[in-house]
This record gives structure tokens, C-alpha cells and sequence, in this order.
């Protein structure tokens, strides 16, 4: 009984139609001027529910049980809407739809969670749609950010660019948000958004919409920079396979310019595939993988002062590693002179000021791997329980070998990170629960690593009379007696010291590079246990149905992260941290005026575990329609952000007694005894260094970490005028409190006697996260323009400016732009017979800007930059198919994004489509 019950019921979800009477309506729909498949159009019943989409060919079938005559309703961007009367079942349609200027009809959903024109969006938002990713000179749609109106960008690899908006700049800013399909794309452990390793592939992005500034009131209080919503395309409504192949070459001319690697390719192959299996179910697959050789960091700036690795023995390289561990030699060069009076000639002349000396340290390419390589893939199942209830569930995971920046370079070895869904939603309401789990792999951290493996081939001292800062001191007394240069002698010196050295690539350096990898950071090696996990469940409600003279929606919110790190990266050697977020939110909004002005206002309460008090975000903003398509905005936005996880419990080892720092008491008092041995500010222990002198010493006043909060209005104006010309201008100013910033202290744990801050070895180095006692303010200003031009000719340009005043001098605060950006964009869609060519430029250009990399890992100018990239397009239209030959930063004149970052050439590529017309 109970089998025949389960075939019924597996028969009634598969089949087609239920035993009601139905009716079918089948045709297709082609582009009017290209006799082209018209795909993902809308076909829907008009004052009836039901509705379907034509497949990739253009072809549908839609399911009525209405009776004749029926009027259609045909729709979709970038085609003029249409209406067409069925009389007839058996006779199958052939429908034309004459294309439709896209400009000024854009539609965004995240600016206020509900549906509505771009141009009346109470905030700035840009877009990005799935038009847009297969006409762009872009390798990835994480590239074309950088042209978006209002972003900075930082590439720290291939595989890993962080966007953010009005100025904070980092690598993994944790106070950008990125969703995804509704989920947050953080990493658990470390919460900064993980770009495209789990994001949608490269055929499955139907929208991307970017919040400039706070978002928090709907988003939650990691939005305080921005917030990205991507969303993937409906497998009932993008249906067949696609295929995407690029084929590139990258490092060219590398010579001449200072690229240590060889012309390489470039690979990048992307497959989806979704079916509608019947008015109930669909799926789709998605699988990306991205293969070659990675721009190199080979910034070779001193970080010790203005000389070279010839002039400066205390040379410590941005871009080298293992530098980092230096000691003054003078002690070993008095007690040479207790040990023979006669060297006092020599010996007495240098003792007269500090001799500090760091060790060799290794370049990064040869050192890290620069293979890079990504791997994703995606499921999604769809199940319509009725026509207005749909069930989901998805998963993705990623894998790969990248290089992202922070307070050194970390290569993400084998990373694995997955993140699972369900969902069930409605027109007016959702319920939807996920997971994000993340594997750190074979992380390398590359500056403690390369530190241990100078200690392990020749330790630094031994205690007695041995190490290599002897056999260094030695040589160079020897030297001077011989009559040697100072300079000279220092270089023949470091030779003597480096004799045995475990060079890159050889069976030695693999082996001790491998051994120490391979060791957790808590057994004294560099490895990185983070097995950490987020579970997340919200829901959301909009009350229209309910509540007719205004808009109301509201959504509870429940996470939790289990920080699981091995006493690696948290302090959890005991067991797990579990930290849990509880919130709810509130979006009120009234059209009046004659529905030309619209008013509204949304409150968010958060409470972090973390921390004893909740805190409530709230905006308000007005919209008001000047003229037909003539929109003014003005908000204001007073929110609050809980330190990320990172900012409060981080205690990551990133160099020989170093470490990157959370701010809350857990940390500086119970685990850096800050209460019993005073933190002191770093600058003033490298003064006290040279000097000798402990009255430079300053100490640091530290309190626990609490949350920042910021009070944002933006004034802004937007416009479509003649149909042709659409217009967008903004100036906002932002005013902080507890502002959240880093700071480079000291402490001598274990002893009181200041002296123990001169050598390396008796203190220890924090780079810590603290709240500013003064106010930050943060200001700017933005416009964009974009032109039709007809015969599918487009045109963009977009000027923006950011700007900070921050009165807490000691703070490094990742405000890292440049005092303006102009980016500009020429392109057209179609043109020649029956419109299959195709071609788009664009051009970003900065002028040279200072850039502070936290952590303490390096500081310097950032030259200006002035990157073009372009691709031309043919269509095979009877093959399905098409042809793109392009380049990004065609002219190959190098650039970076920020210091210690890699310098990033041409990328020349040639692509095959097939399925994306």
C-alpha cells in the first residue's frame, strides 16, 4: 500500500498537468529585426495567473484552463510589451517583437526590497545585467565593478578582487556585504565577502545591484561600505544548455616589464544547463573552472627606510619575505670587543648608533605558487508547490588556489568553502535558511612562514655564540679589518651568513617551506585550521494585501557563527566560539502628492552576543518626482555596525611575533595581558630603538572594542530626458563615532623592563583593532551619464570623488582612493546585417594615490593608471553561436590596485559562445 501511495504521489508531481481541464497554447517568438530567438520573454495570461517563458529557442507552452478567445501578454526588457488574442489551441503562434531602448527601464529590487524604477531609487544603486556581462571587454564580472560608479577595487589575485564603496578600500573589507541569491557570501571565519570563489558562474548572473554607502537598515550592520545582491538566473526562465570558453594569453612583453613570468595561458570554461521538466519542476547546473599563471606582487620598496637591498642591511622588501625578523647587532659586536680590545678602532665607531640588520628574505615569485586556479559548481532544484508558492534548494561549492592581501600575502591553498539553501517563497513573503562552510586547505601565510624557514636552515641565535647573526657579525669585523667599505662589508657579511641557505626551489626549501605549512600555528607552525561554519534562517513579509495605504514589509533574522579554528586564527583552543545575531526590521512607505512623492522610513534591531547591548538602525528618505522621469532623493541613514568577528577576536600569527588583532578585552587582557604589561604605540618602540632613550616611549590607551556607528545623508537627482540621455548626480556626507580603525602596539609579556622592546625576540608586535575617540567624517560626490545614441550605439562616463577627515592620527582606517575617479564606456549592441556584430570599450582612469596596507605589511604611493579594455563580437546566428576577440588593459601598461598588490598586465583572450545571444 505504502509503494502504490508513493507512486502516486512521484506521478503527480512529475506529470503535467492535473486530471482539471487544461488547455495548451504553444508558438514562438523571434526579434523582429534579427530573426532571432527570442529567449526568457514573458508570455502571460492577462487578468489570470497563469504565465510561462519561452525556452533558448524561443519556443513555449503555456498551460490554461481558461477558454478562447485568450489575450496574451508579451514582455520583457528590452522589447516594446505586446498584446496578441489566441483564438485558437491547435494553430501554433509565431510571434515578432520589435526591440525596445533598454535606457531608463531598468528595475531593481534591493534599494528598498521591493520592485520599482531604477530611476526612483531612494539610494544610489548601480547594475550590472545579464546583457551587460556578455557585452563587456570584462574576463568576469567581478572585473567590470571597476567601472561602476561609486566603487573602489582591490586585486589582490586573479581569483580574489574585494569591492567596496565610498572610499574604504582593503583587501576583505568586512563592512561590504555581498548576497547572493539571498545569502550572504561572507566567510564565516574571517567575514569579508569571498567575491566570485562561491558566487554565481559567469553564465548564471541575471542581475547584480550595488548599494553605495550604508545599507545596514535592510541588510544588517556589515553594510556600512556598500552592499552587493546578485541573483542567479530562474531555471524556469533561462532554460538549455550554454557554453562559455575563453582562450588567453597573458604576461606579455614581460621583460620589459619587470614580470618575472613567461607569456602563459589563460583558461576559462564555464557550462549551465537548465530544463523546465513541466510547470512544476525545474533545475539548472552550473560549473566554472579558471586556470593560469597569476600576476605577481614584486614590489621591492624598503619598508625599513629609503635604501636598497645593496645600500641597507636592515633591507625589508614589501613584496620579500622573511625580512621582517630584524635585530640590532650591537650587543654581538660589544661583545666581540670585550672578547678583543684591539677591534676598538673598528668596533667603537658603529656602537655609536643602533645597527640594526634583518635577515635575507625571499621574493614571492618562486616562493608562492602562482598557479592560479578556481573551481565552482552549482545545483538548484525548483518545485512549485502552486502557482504562487515555489520551493528551493541549492547548493555551491568552490575550490581553488588564489592570493588575497592583508597584513601579509596569503596563498589559499586547496580552499574549500560550500554554502547550501532552502527556501520557500511567495509573492509577498519568503522563508529561507542556509548554511556557509568553509575549509582553509594548505593556507601559506607568507611572511612567518618565510621567517620560520630562515630559523629552521640557520636559526638567528642560539643563545650562546652561534646563529646566523654571529657568523654575520663576525664577517663583518673581519671585512672592516680588511680594509673593506662599510657598505662593502655588510654585503660580504650577509654573503658569509647566508652560506647553507635553503634557496627557493631547492629540496630544501620545499622540504622546511612543506614542514612548516603542514604544522598548525598553535604547534609552532604557519597552517591554518579554520573549519569554521554560519548558519543563517529569515523571513520576510510584505503586508499589501493587508495594509492598502501604504507599503509595509517586515523580516526577523537569525545567525550564528561557529568559529572553529583550532586556536589558529580565534581563541578557541578550547572549543568552539559560537557567536549568535538576532535581528528584525521594519519598511514603511507611503506614495502622496498625487503619487509623485514618496515617503519612507525603515528601523532595524540587531543584538550580538558578542556584545551586552542591542542597537537600533534606522533611514528615512523622500523621493519626489519633479517632472515625468525627473526624480530628486534625499536619505538619511543613522546606522550602527558590531566589530566583525575579525575586528574582535582575530588572533592570527602574521609574522615572527606578530600578530593581526582583534580589540576586545578576551584578547587583550586575558590572552596579550595588555592589564599587566602595557601595550606601547609601535612608532614610539622603533624611536626608543634608535634612540636608546625610554622617555620616547609612548603608551598606548586601549579599551574594549564596541560597536561604530555612522549618521549618512545623500542628496541626489536622476533623470531620463528625451528617451536618450539619462542622468544621475549625488553628493553625500557621512559623520562617524567609534570609528573602527587599527593600530601597531607592543608589549613585553613576562617583564616590566622597557629594554626588552630593542630586541625582536622578548616582545611582541600587535597590528589591533580599536575605536577612535574622535569623530570621522567621510564626504563626496558623484556623476554619471549615459547616452543613447541610436542604432544600438551606447554611451557612458562617470566622475566620482571621496573624501575623509579623521582627527585619530594613530588609526589605520582603509580609506585607500584616489581623489577621483573617471571611467567611461562606448559600445554597440548590434550592428551591420541583421545586427551581428557587436563591439564594447571602456576606459578607467585614477591618478596616483597613498595607500596604507593594515597589519603593518606596507604603506606607498599607488601610481596613477589609465587602463582601456575592449572586445568585437560576430554572431553565428544559424550555429547558435558567436566569436569575441578582446583584451583587458590592451595598451599592457602595468598597474596595481594597491601596495603589496600585484602589478597586472594584458590579458589578450579569444572567446566561444554558444546559447548566449
Amino acid at each position: 500500500m505504502k509503494k502504490v501511495l508513493l507512486l502516486n504521489l512521484i506521478l503527480y508531481l512529475c506529470m503535467p498537468g492535473t486530471v482539471l481541464a487544461q488547455s495548451f497554447i504553444k508558438g514562438s517568438i523571434k526579434n523582429s529585426t534579427t530573426n532571432e530567438a527570442a529567449y526568457a520573454i514573458s508570455i502571460r495570461v492577462k487578468n489570470g495567473t497563469d504565465g510561462t517563458y519561452s525556452d533558448d529557442r524561443g519556443r513555449f507552452q503555456l498551460k490554461t484552463s481558461k477558454s478562447l478567445p485568450i489575450t496574451l501578454l508579451i514582455s520583457s526588457i528590452g522589447y516594446e510589451p505586446q498584446e496578441f488574442i489566441v483564438e485558437s489551441f491547435s494553430t501554433p503562434l509565431e510571434l515578432l517583437l520589435k526591440p525596445a531602448q533598454i535606457l531608463g527601464q531598468e528595475v531593481v529590487v534591493s534599494a528598498s526590497r521591493t520592485v520599482q524604477n531604477k530611476l526612483s531609487s531612494p539610494v544610489t544603486i548601480e547594475q550590472i545585467s545579464a546583457k551587460d556581462v556578455v557585452n563587456s571587454p570584462q574576463l568576469n564580472y567581478m572585473d567590470m565593478m571597476q567601472g561602476l560608479k561609486g566603487v573602489d577595487v582591490t586585486v589582490s589575485s586573479l581569483g580574489f578582487t574585494s569591492v567596496t564603496t565610498r572610499g574604504f578600500n582593503t583587501s576583505g573589507n568586512t563592512n561590504f556585504t555581498q548576497i547572493v541569491d539571498g545569502m550572504d557570501n561572507q566567510a564565516p571565519g574571517l567575514n569579508f565577502p569571498l567575491g566570485s570563489a562561491i558566487g554565481l558562474t559567469q553564465l548564471d548572473v541575471d542581475n547584480i545591484e550595488l548599494l553605495s554607502g550604508a545599507s545596514s537598515a535592510l541588510y544588517g550592520s556589515r553594510g556600512l561600505n556598500g552592499t552587493m545582491v546578485m541573483t542567479g538566473k530562474d531555471p524556469f526562465k533561462y532554460q538549455g544548455i550554454s557554453v562559455l570558453i575563453t582562450q588567453g594569453v597573458n604576461h606579455i612583453n614581460n621583460k620589459k616589464k619587470n614580470d618575472p613570468v613567461s607569456p602563459s595561458p589563460y583558461y576559462d570554461w564555464t557550462i549551465r544547463f537548465a530544463k523546465k521538466i513541466n510547470d512544476k519542476i525545474a533545475f539548472k547546473i552550473n560549473t566554472q573552472y579558471t586556470q593560469a599563471k597569476d600576476w605577481v606582487a614584486n614590489d621591492a620598496s624598503n619598508k625599513n627606510g629609503p635604501g636598497t637591498s645593496l645600500t641597507d642591511p636592515n633591507y625589508n622588501g614589501v613584496n620579500f619575505y622573511g625580512g621582517s625578523t630584524s635585530t640590532d647587532i650591537s650587543p654581538f659586536l660589544q661583545a666581540a670587543l670585550a672578547g678583543n680590545p684591539d677591534l676598538a678602532p673598528i668596533i667603537e665607531p658603529l656602537l655609536s648608533k643602533p645597527n640594526y640588520v634583518a635577515r635575507t628574505g625571499y621574493p614571492e615569485y618562486g616562493y608562492l605558487d602562482n598557479t592560479a586556479k578556481l573551481f565552482k559548481i552549482n545545483g538548484e532544484l525548483r518545485y512549485k508547490i502552486s502557482p504562487k508558492i515555489e520551493a528551493i534548494a541549492s547548493g555551491t561549492f568552490g575550490t581553488g588556489n588564489i592570493v588575497y592581501t592583508n597584513d601579509t600575502r596569503y596563498q589559499l591553498k586547496g580552499f574549500k568553502v560550500g554554502q547550501y539553501r532552502l527556501e520557500l517563497k511567495s509573492d509577498n513573503w519568503f522563508v529561507r535558511t542556509y548554511t556557509t562552510q568553509e575549509n582553509s586547505g594548505r593556507t601559506l601565510v607568507a611572511g612567518p612562514t618565510a621567517q620560520y624557514i630562515n630559523e629552521s636552515w640557520k636559526t638567528s641565535y642560539d643563545g650562546e655564540a652561534g646563529g646566523w647573526y654571529p657568523e654575520y657579525t663576525y664577517q663583518l669585523i673581519n671585512s672592516l679589518a680588511g680594509g673593506a667599505a662599510l657598505n662593502d662589508a655588510h654585503l660580504a657579511a650577509r654573503s658569509f651568513a647566508d652560506q647553507g641557505r635553503a634557496e627557493l626551489g631547492t629540496p630544501l626549501f620545499n622540504r622546511l617551506r612543506d614542514s612548516i605549512t603542514s604544522t598548525p600555528i598553535s604547534e609552532g607552525g604557519t597552517l591554518f585550521l579554520d573549519r569554521s561554519k554560519l548558519y543563517n534562517t529569515e523571513a520576510q513579509y510584505n503586508f499589501s494585501n493587508q495594509i492598502k495605504f501604504m507599503t509595509v514589509i517586515a523580516g526577523v533574522n537569525w545567525r550564528l557563527y561557529n568559529l572553529n579554528s583550532k586556536n589558529t586564527l580565534f581563541p578557541d583552543k578550547d572549543k568552539p566560539i559560537n557567536v549568535n545575531e538576532y535581528s528584525a526590521y521594519v519598511q514603511m512607505a507611503k506614495k502622496v502628492a498625487e503619487e509623485r512623492l514618496n515617503i519612507a522610513a525603515s528601523f532595524r534591531y540587531d543584538k550580538n552576543t558578542l556584545f551586552s547591548s542591542p542597537k537600533v538602525t534606522s533611514r528615512a528618505s523622500l523621493v519626489f518626482e519633479a517632472m515625468n522621469q525627473n526624480f530628486i532623493r534625499f536619505s538619511y541613514q543613522n546606522a550602527y555596525s558590531f566589530p566583525s568577528n575579525i575586528q574582535a577576536l582575530q588572533n592570527t600569527l602574521n609574522g615572527y611575533n606578530s600578530y593581526s588583532s582583534g580589540g576586545s578585552s578576551r584578547l587583550l587582557n586575558d590572552n596579550y595581558q595588555f592589564d599587566k604589561y602595557p601595550p606601547y604605540v609601535y612608532e614610539s618602540v622603533l624611536k626608543f630603538q634608535e634612540t636608546g632613550d625610554p622617555g620616547v616611549l609612548k603608551k598606548f590607551q586601549y579599551d574594549d572594542i564596541k560597536p561604530q556607528s555612522v549618521n549618512a545623508f545623500e542628496l541626489g537627482y536622476a533623470a531620463l530626458l528625451g528617451n536618450r540621455f539619462m542622468i544621475d548626480i549625488l553628493g553625500y556626507f557621512s559623520t562617524w563615532k567609534n570609528f573602527i580603525g587599527y593600530a601597531n602596539v607592543a608589549n613585553t609579556p613576562g617583564t616590566d623592563d622597557v629594554n626588552a622592546l630593542k630586541n625582536h625576540s622578548t616582545y611582541i608586535q600587535y597590528n589591533i583593532a580599536f575605536n577612535g575617540g574622535e569623530t570621522v567624517n567621510t564626504y563626496g560626490y558623484a556623476a554619471s551619464l549615459s547616452v543613447d545614441m541610436g542604432y544600438n550605439f551606447l554611451g557612458k562616463i562617470n566622475y566620482y570623488s571621496d573624501y575623509l577627515k579623521n582627527k585619530n592620527d594613530s588609526q589605520i582606517n582603509n580609506f585607500n582612493t584616489p581623489n577621483y575617479h573617471i571611467n567611461m564606456e562606448f559600445g554597440n549592441s548590434g550592428f551591420g546585417k541583421k545586427q551581428v556584430w557587436s563591439f564594447n570599450t571602456s576606459l578607467r582612469y585614477k591618478p596616483g594615490y597613498h595607500y596604507v596596507v593594515s597589519g603593518g605589511l606596507a604603506s606607498g604611493e599607488v601610481p596613477s593608471s589609465a587602463v582601456i579594455d575592449a572586445q568585437i563580437s560576430y554572431k553565428l546566428i544559424k550555429a547558435r553561436s558567436g566569436i569575441r576577440l578582446g583584451a583587458t588593459n590592451i595598451t599592457n601598461k602595468y598597474y596595481s590596485t594597491g601596495i603589496a598588490n600585484p602589478r597586472i598586465g594584458a590579458v589578450y583572450y579569444v572567446t566561444y559562445a554558444y546559447n548566449i545571444l
